[in-house]
């Protein structure tokens, strides 16, 4: 096709312009853009991840365009809200007891077992495994004294101890 001088630079402008709008075509970016206005509305003013409100802040993120360069972001949202919707992870320190007389050793243990759980918690990676493996230590230890430290009364013959009549 043969263009005349004055076709070809509409031509090119109408070029550019195609160039230019298509980028604009992806309105990915928006619907993530909202559905994180509603993602923060909802942390902000503390709504538990598992109330129902969430459930339109997840179809939120699902509606943006699979081929939007914004999916990705809202994969994560959406993974993020439903690790939170999942069931907690058990309590590491919940270990039954008894308190009272002939268990000082007993609850000083389990109170470093607690601290090092809260320091586990707040370690850089670098130092969680060497806080972890220290964690498990003290829960074995606590076994052990929980095991065999019994108030008076309570016996103990059966941890081979002599039961104090």
């Amino acid at each position: 096709m043969v263009f005349t001088s004055l076709q070809r630079p509409l031509a090119a402008l109408g070029c550019v312009l195609v160039l230019l709008v298509l980028p604009g075509c992806d309105k990915g970016p928006e619907q993530l853009a909202r559905a994180e206005a509603r993602y923060a509305d909802l942390i902000q003013r503390g709504v538990s991840p598992k109330d129902p409100a969430w459930d339109e802040v997840i179809a939120a993120f699902e509606a943006v365009p699979r081929d939007s360069k914004a999916r990705a972001e809202a994969e994560r949202r959406i993974l993020a809200v439903e690790a939170l919707r999942g069931p907690l992870p058990p309590r590491p320190l919940a270990t039954p007891g008894a308190m009272g007389p002939g268990t000082d050793a007993v609850v000083a243990q389990r109170a470093e077992c607690e601290r090092l759980a809260r320091e586990m918690g707040r370690a850089t990676e670098e130092r969680r495994e060497q806080v972890r493996q220290a964690l498990n230590a003290c829960r074995e230890k606590l076994v052990r004294l929980e095991a065999t430290s019994h108030p008076p009364g309570e016996g103990g013959e059966e941890h081979g101890h002599d039961a104090k009549p």
